[in-house]
C-alpha cells in the first residue's frame, strides 16, 4: 500500500481508538467528561508522529485534520462523542483541529519537512492538556480567573518535555544545547500565551503563534 495512504488510514484508526479508549475509561471509572476530554486532547495530538513518518505530500497529510474539523464541529453541535464535550459547550475541539490543519500545512510547506511548526501542537497537546489537570488539582496562587501558578507551571514542564522528545524523535540536526534551548523558549512562550489567551481560544493561540514562529525560523 502507498505510504501516504497508509498514513491516512493509521491516523484515523489512531484517533478513533483514542476516543474509544477515553470513552471506555470514562464509563468504567465513572469519570467526568472534562477528564475524558483531556485524555483525548493529550493522546490525539501525538498524531504528529504519524504525520512525520508516513506523509510526504501535504494533500495527504491534511486529510485527517480537515476531516476532524467537520467531525468535531458535528460532535460539538450534536454531542456525537460525549467524551469529547463539556457540559458547558465550547468549540475548543474544533479550534484544536483547525490549529492542527494549519500547522500541518506549515510543516509540509516544502521538503525536507519543516519540523518546527509542529512544536505548537506539542506545546498545546501536552502543556495545555496537563495544565488543566494539574491546575485543578493544585490551584496554587491564582494568577487570573481560571488560571493558577500550578497550571502555568505544569504547562511549562510538560511542554518542555514534549518539545524535547518531539525534536529527538523527529531527528533534527540540532545540537543538544539547541534542543534544550528550543524546549525552554517554546515552553515559556506557550505558558505565557496560554495564560493571557481569551477564554476557550488557547487551542488556537498557543499552537498557531508557536507554529508560525517555528515556520518563519525554519524557512
Amino acid at each position: 500500500m502507498e505510504r501516504n495512504l497508509l498514513g491516512v488510514i493509521i491516523g484515523f484508526v489512531f484517533v478513533f481508538a483514542m476516543i474509544f479508549i477515553a470513552t471506555a475509561i470514562q464509563i468504567l471509572f465513572k469519570l467526568s467528561n472534562d477528564f475524558s476530554r483531556k485524555i483525548i486532547h493529550i493522546a490525539v495530538g501525538n498524531w504528529v508522529f504519524i504525520a512525520l513518518f508516513y506523509f510526504t505530500e501535504w494533500y495527504y497529510a491534511i486529510i485527517g485534520p480537515v476531516a476532524f474539523i467537520l467531525i468535531n464541529f458535528l460532535s460539538y453541535k450534536y454531542t456525537i462523542f460525549k467524551a469529547m464535550e463539556l457540559e458547558e459547550k465550547n468549540p475548543g475541539t474544533v479550534y484544536y483541529s483547525v490549529s492542527l490543519t494549519i500547522c500541518t500545512l506549515l510543516t509540509f510547506y516544502q521538503s525536507p519537512l519543516l519540523v518546527l511548526p509542529f512544536l505548537g501542537i506539542m506545546a498545546m497537546t501536552w502543556g495545555d492538556g496537563m495544565a488543566a489537570v494539574v491546575g485543578k488539582k493544585f490551584p496554587i496562587k491564582q494568577l487570573k480567573p481560571g488560571k493558577s501558578l500550578g497550571g502555568s507551571g505544569s504547562f511549562f514542564i510538560f511542554a518542555f518535555i514534549a518539545v524535547i522528545v518531539y525534536l529527538l524523535i523527529a531527528g533534527t540536526i540540532f545540537s543538544t544545547w539547541a534542543v534544550l534551548l528550543t524546549g525552554l523558549i517554546t515552553a515559556f512562550l506557550g505558558a505565557i500565551i496560554e495564560l493571557y489567551s481569551p477564554k476557550n481560544l488557547d487551542n488556537l493561540t498557543v499552537p498557531l503563534v508557536i507554529g508560525v514562529i517555528g515556520f518563519l525560523i525554519a524557512i
